[in-house]
């Protein structure tokens, strides 16, 4: 029997699993199987392995960290192979409706997360532990070495970490270094000083987030921009979605054009309709202060605050600065991608590497998730719908089905059989309506 290693339990990690098991029911006639087993021949065992020991264990923990109370994608992108599990899931209940879509709320998201992952078996499939080496054969299969003093080696790894590089200024380097600045993934809006001063530097969700989570606890919050605020329903237009800009990103041979596409598409950092009118209602009562196309230049620490320069000569007193600059994905900086990039190499482009259509690194049996599938997959790749997009695609080469004709139903619907699907829960399970 062959098997699948999924590396991070993440959203993406378990849009993976979530396919392979489901279809993984599917041939044994709808009955439940036991975690990590299937029918011998058709599917592959699972296991996955994260730190945590828990699916999107870092997810609900940042999500609680910036006090975010819905999702910014609609209710039918999600980890379920099935796009429409989720409103059959919700029943209308815990659903924020959004320009003629429905955003699911963090607690509504959540309960069907954990109700997918109970139904199809995989709630004691991750080993808690951290990948500490990979190695590869020279028919490109991996060995996995594990923090635990484990090894693996299996027919076939699913790097699903999205580990990004954090962007930071350069003048706040040192800030963060010794603690006086705090990135944005690990800024956590319990930790607002009462009635203290708050910078949040970052002009995209994340910013606007924990810009307004201060707020709501009652400090004086001065949010800080390099440019105006951009304000899109979604961070991609939904037209990539669909053949219309995927075909031609598709067709398209030249990777580094490709790069340069995806960056277009996503255009930086950004914010929804919702979060920018809460923004200004909070501008008008005076709790915060927005400072936009404004560059940091220095930072020093005055008495137990830090004072930030900027590149106007003027300059900011704050007990607390969050950085919520950004990141990127970059194979090249990543200690898990070396043997990969030495004995396999690939063209890379702005960090990212050209992939087989099945998302494997061209050589061996290694598949990659994530951003890091972007030069593939187009500028969703690190979006739900995109991990939804990447799993078919690895789901359809275990199966030995084409990849992209997979990708390219990916948003149809009867992708995962009914009867492995969630259940409908109570009104108690999803929370009231938003």
């Amino acid at each position: 029997m062959s098997d699948v290693l999924i590396v991070g339990a993440g959203p993406a990690g378990l849009a993976c699993a979530l396919v392979l098991s489901c279809h993984a029911g599917a041939t044994t006639g709808g009955d439940e199987l036991p975690p990590g087993r299937t029918v011998p021949g058709t599917v592959p065992g699972l296991e996955a392995v994260d730190p945590s020991g828990g699916w999107l264990s870092a997810w609900d923990r940042r999500f609680a960290a910036q006090a975010i109370p819905h999702l910014r994608s609609p209710a039918v992108h999600h980890p379920h192979p099935e796009p429409f599990a989720l409103l059959e899931y919700a029943r209308g209940q815990g659903l924020v409706p959004s320009g003629g879509t429905q955003l699911p709320t963090t607690a509504c998201f959540s309960g069907f997360v954990r109700g997918a992952v109970e139904h199809a078996g995989l709630d004691r499939i991750v080993t808690p532990a951290a990948v500490t080496g990979l190695t590869l054969d020279a028919a490109g299969r991996p060995t996995v070495a594990l923090s635990d003093g484990t090894t693996r080696h299996p027919d076939r790894l699913v790097l699903a970490t999205n580990v990004r590089q954090p962007v930071i200024p350069p003048a706040l380097h040192d800030p963060v270094a010794d603690g006086r600045a705090v990135l944005g993934d690990a800024a956590d809006v319990a930790d607002t000083p009462a009635d203290g001063r708050v910078v949040v530097l970052g002009g995209g969700l994340s910013g606007a987030h924990l810009a307004l989570g201060a707020v709501e606890r009652g400090a004086r919050v001065t949010l800080v921009t390099r440019r105006r605020l951009t304000v899109r329903r979604f961070d991609t237009h939904p037209s990539w979605l669909g053949p219309k800009k995927r075909r031609p990103f598709e067709q398209e041979p030249d990777p580094v054009v490709r790069r340069r596409i995806i960056d277009g598409a996503r255009g930086g950092g950004s914010i929804p309709h919702r979060a920018r009118r809460r923004i200004d209602m909070a501008i008008r009562d005076g709790s915060l202060v927005l400072r936009e196309r404004a560059d940091p230049v220095g930072a020093v620490p005055v008495g137990d605050a830090l004072r930030l320069c900027f590149d106007d000569g003027s300059h900011l007193d704050t007990d607390v600065a969050w950085l919520a600059t950004g990141a990127r994905v970059d194979v090249t900086a990543d200690p898990l991608f070396t043997g990969l990039l030495a004995r396999f190499p690939t063209p890379i482009a702005g960090g990212l590497p050209v992939l087989d259509p099945d998302l494997r690194w061209p050589g061996t049996r290694v598949h990659l998730m994530g951003f890091s599938a972007a030069l593939n997959l187009g500028p969703t790749a690190g979006n739900l719908i995109g991990q939804r997009r990447a799993a078919s695609r690895i789901g359809a080469s275990v199966r030995g089905d084409d990849p992209v004709r997979a990708d390219r139903i990916v948003t149809g619907a009867g992708a995962c059989p009914s009867q492995h699907r969630p259940a409908r829960p109570t009104r108690r399970a999803v929370g009231v309506r938003s």
